[in-house]
């Protein structure tokens, strides 16, 4: 596995997901800082490292896959497209209009993974406010029966 490029797992079956579930929940009721055994060795972890196994722990806890990589990791707009869940086309057309950041390497295009997730967190917020706006729209045209959201 290269450590250069993101790495994808699909979600773990759920006893061994509880069992991680267990070992967080003794972890943060612990004020022990966490260690990690390698071979033979044990080390502290420091706390960036720490909060971010945890997490990674936590997302599979909850039956979550993941994704691990490197923000400047350099991925091709195919590999772009991918964790987009777009066509490469699509993708093309983000990176020629300027909506994503590309680098050259020759005539290939790289995109960073830290361009792409936050290409994706602003595609959420912006495709909340639009689903809020319609939302808001429809209740004051009387579209909702009087509907609580």
């Amino acid at each position: 596995m290269s450590l250069l490029m993101p790495h994808a797992t699909d979600p773990i079956a759920v006893p061994r997901a509880a069992q991680i579930e267990e070992v967080l929940r003794k972890a943060r009721a612990s004020h022990l800082t966490p260690r990690i055994l390698l071979d033979d060795q044990t080390m502290e972890l420091p706390p960036e490292v720490r909060d971010a196994i945890l997490d990674l722990l936590q997302r599979f806890a909850e039956g979550h896959g993941v994704i691990v990589g490197s923000l400047d990791s350099q991925l091709t707009t195919s590999q772009a497209a991918n964790l987009l869940g777009i066509s490469r086309t699509y993708m093309v057309r983000l990176i020629d209009a300027g909506r994503m950041p590309v680098e050259y390497r020759g005539t290939h295009r790289r995109v960073q993974l830290k361009d792409i997730v936050e290409y994706m967190e602003n595609s959420r917020h912006e495709r909340a406010g639009k689903l809020d706006a319609i939302a808001e729209l429809s209740a004051r045209t009387g579209q909702y029966d009087n509907d609580e959201f």
